[in-house]
Protein backbone atom coordinates (compact mmCIF):
# COMPACT_ATOMS: atom_id res chain seq x y z
CA UNK A 1 0.00 0.00 0.00
CA UNK A 2 1.41 3.38 -0.94
CA UNK A 3 1.66 6.20 1.54
CA UNK A 4 -1.20 8.13 -0.10
CA UNK A 5 -3.46 5.07 0.17
CA UNK A 6 -2.51 4.69 3.82
CA UNK A 7 -3.37 8.33 4.48
CA UNK A 8 -6.69 8.09 2.66
CA UNK A 9 -7.53 4.91 4.54
CA UNK A 10 -6.66 6.59 7.82
CA UNK A 11 -8.90 9.55 6.96
CA UNK A 12 -11.76 7.21 6.08
CA UNK A 13 -11.40 5.33 9.36
CA UNK A 14 -11.25 8.58 11.33
CA UNK A 15 -14.31 10.09 9.67
CA UNK A 16 -16.33 7.03 10.58
CA UNK A 17 -15.04 6.88 14.16
CA UNK A 18 -16.89 9.32 16.43
CA UNK A 19 -14.99 8.36 19.58
CA UNK A 20 -11.72 10.14 18.76
CA UNK A 21 -10.72 13.77 18.60
CA UNK A 22 -9.69 15.83 15.59
CA UNK A 23 -6.06 14.92 16.32
CA UNK A 24 -6.73 11.34 15.26
CA UNK A 25 -5.16 11.93 11.84
CA UNK A 26 -1.77 12.26 13.50
CA UNK A 27 -1.65 8.64 14.62
CA UNK A 28 -2.28 5.29 12.99
CA UNK A 29 -5.14 3.44 14.66
CA UNK A 30 -5.00 -0.30 14.98
CA UNK A 31 -7.45 -1.80 12.49
CA UNK A 32 -10.12 -3.73 14.30
CA UNK A 33 -12.41 -6.11 12.50
CA UNK A 34 -16.02 -5.03 12.23
CA UNK A 35 -18.39 -7.68 13.61
CA UNK A 36 -20.78 -9.02 11.00
CA UNK A 37 -24.37 -7.83 11.10
CA UNK A 38 -26.75 -10.73 11.68
CA UNK A 39 -29.10 -11.16 8.76
CA UNK A 40 -32.39 -12.96 9.20
CA UNK A 41 -33.21 -14.66 5.93
CA UNK A 42 -36.69 -14.38 4.48
CA UNK A 43 -36.69 -18.18 4.31
CA UNK A 44 -37.55 -18.32 8.02
CA UNK A 45 -40.77 -16.38 7.45
CA UNK A 46 -41.73 -18.64 4.56
CA UNK A 47 -41.08 -21.71 6.67
CA UNK A 48 -43.35 -20.38 9.42
CA UNK A 49 -46.06 -19.63 6.88
CA UNK A 50 -45.73 -23.12 5.37
CA UNK A 51 -45.98 -24.71 8.80
CA UNK A 52 -49.09 -22.65 9.62
CA UNK A 53 -50.78 -23.76 6.39
CA UNK A 54 -49.76 -27.40 6.96
CA UNK A 55 -51.04 -27.27 10.54
CA UNK A 56 -54.36 -25.80 9.38
CA UNK A 57 -54.70 -28.54 6.73
CA UNK A 58 -54.04 -31.22 9.33
CA UNK A 59 -56.38 -29.72 11.96
CA UNK A 60 -59.25 -28.59 9.74
CA UNK A 61 -59.23 -31.12 6.91
CA UNK A 62 -57.78 -34.26 8.49
CA UNK A 63 -54.79 -34.62 6.17
CA UNK A 64 -51.69 -36.33 7.46
CA UNK A 65 -48.72 -34.02 8.09
CA UNK A 66 -46.75 -35.57 5.22
CA UNK A 67 -49.65 -35.27 2.78
CA UNK A 68 -50.31 -31.68 3.84
CA UNK A 69 -46.62 -30.73 3.48
CA UNK A 70 -46.46 -32.38 0.04
CA UNK A 71 -49.60 -30.53 -1.06
CA UNK A 72 -48.21 -27.18 0.11
CA UNK A 73 -44.93 -27.87 -1.69
CA UNK A 74 -46.78 -28.84 -4.86
CA UNK A 75 -48.81 -25.62 -4.83
CA UNK A 76 -45.68 -23.54 -4.20
CA UNK A 77 -43.85 -25.10 -7.13
CA UNK A 78 -46.86 -25.01 -9.44
CA UNK A 79 -47.31 -28.76 -9.66
CA UNK A 80 -50.80 -30.25 -9.86
CA UNK A 81 -52.26 -31.67 -6.66
CA UNK A 82 -55.69 -32.85 -5.65
CA UNK A 83 -55.54 -30.66 -2.52
CA UNK A 84 -54.84 -27.37 -4.31
CA UNK A 85 -58.19 -25.82 -3.33
CA UNK A 86 -57.62 -26.82 0.32
CA UNK A 87 -54.11 -25.34 0.34
CA UNK A 88 -55.34 -22.11 -1.23
CA UNK A 89 -58.19 -21.81 1.26
CA UNK A 90 -55.87 -22.56 4.19
CA UNK A 91 -53.33 -19.99 2.97
CA UNK A 92 -56.06 -17.36 2.70
CA UNK A 93 -57.30 -18.22 6.19
CA UNK A 94 -53.77 -17.94 7.63
CA UNK A 95 -53.28 -14.58 5.88
CA UNK A 96 -56.64 -13.31 7.20
CA UNK A 97 -55.73 -14.42 10.72
CA UNK A 98 -52.38 -12.67 10.48
CA UNK A 99 -54.03 -9.51 9.14
CA UNK A 100 -56.47 -9.59 12.04
CA UNK A 101 -53.63 -9.92 14.56
CA UNK A 102 -51.73 -7.07 12.93
CA UNK A 103 -54.89 -4.93 13.03
CA UNK A 104 -55.33 -5.72 16.73
CA UNK A 105 -51.71 -4.78 17.36
CA UNK A 106 -52.09 -1.43 15.61
CA UNK A 107 -55.35 -0.72 17.46
CA UNK A 108 -53.61 -1.39 20.77
CA UNK A 109 -50.63 0.71 19.67
CA UNK A 110 -52.92 3.60 18.74
CA UNK A 111 -54.75 3.37 22.06
CA UNK A 112 -51.40 3.39 23.88
CA UNK A 113 -50.27 6.54 22.03
CA UNK A 114 -53.48 8.52 22.60
CA UNK A 115 -52.55 9.74 26.12
CA UNK A 116 -49.15 10.86 24.88
CA UNK A 117 -50.73 12.74 21.94
CA UNK A 118 -53.20 14.43 24.29
CA UNK A 119 -50.37 15.41 26.65
CA UNK A 120 -48.32 16.81 23.74
CA UNK A 121 -51.30 18.84 22.52
CA UNK A 122 -51.87 20.19 26.03
CA UNK A 123 -48.19 21.14 26.33
CA UNK A 124 -48.34 22.92 22.97
CA UNK A 125 -51.44 24.85 24.10
CA UNK A 126 -49.71 25.84 27.34
CA UNK A 127 -46.64 26.98 25.43
CA UNK A 128 -48.81 29.03 23.07
CA UNK A 129 -50.64 30.63 26.00
CA UNK A 130 -47.35 31.41 27.75
CA UNK A 131 -45.88 32.98 24.60
CA UNK A 132 -49.02 35.04 24.03
CA UNK A 133 -48.89 36.22 27.65
CA UNK A 134 -45.33 37.42 27.12
CA UNK A 135 -46.27 39.17 23.90
CA UNK A 136 -45.10 36.80 21.21
CA UNK A 137 -47.56 35.62 18.62
CA UNK A 138 -47.18 32.49 16.59
CA UNK A 139 -46.73 33.51 13.00
CA UNK A 140 -47.23 31.38 9.95
CA UNK A 141 -45.56 33.98 7.72
CA UNK A 142 -42.29 32.69 6.41
CA UNK A 143 -39.26 34.81 5.99
CA UNK A 144 -38.64 38.07 7.65
CA UNK A 145 -37.40 41.21 5.98
CA UNK A 146 -38.94 42.31 2.71
CA UNK A 147 -36.18 44.68 1.58
CA UNK A 148 -34.47 41.90 -0.44
CA UNK A 149 -35.70 39.68 -3.19
CA UNK A 150 -36.49 36.12 -2.23
CA UNK A 151 -33.47 34.72 -4.04
CA UNK A 152 -30.99 37.03 -2.30
CA UNK A 153 -29.15 35.96 0.79
CA UNK A 154 -30.58 37.35 4.02
CA UNK A 155 -27.00 38.15 5.07
CA UNK A 156 -25.94 40.01 1.93
CA UNK A 157 -26.23 43.73 1.34
CA UNK A 158 -29.75 45.10 0.86
CA UNK A 159 -30.81 46.14 -2.58
CA UNK A 160 -30.27 49.80 -3.49
CA UNK A 161 -33.33 51.96 -3.37
CA UNK A 162 -34.14 54.53 -6.00
CA UNK A 163 -34.04 58.11 -4.77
Amino acid sequence: MSSSEEILGQIDRTLCDHTVSSDALRCTPDPQPVPPVPVVPAVAGRMVAREAVVRRLVDDHGLTPDTAAAAVHAVETGQPTEHQHLVTAAARAVAAELAQRIGQFFDAFTRALEPMARAAAAAARQLDEALRAVGHAASSRRGGRRDRKAWQSPYGPPSRRKR
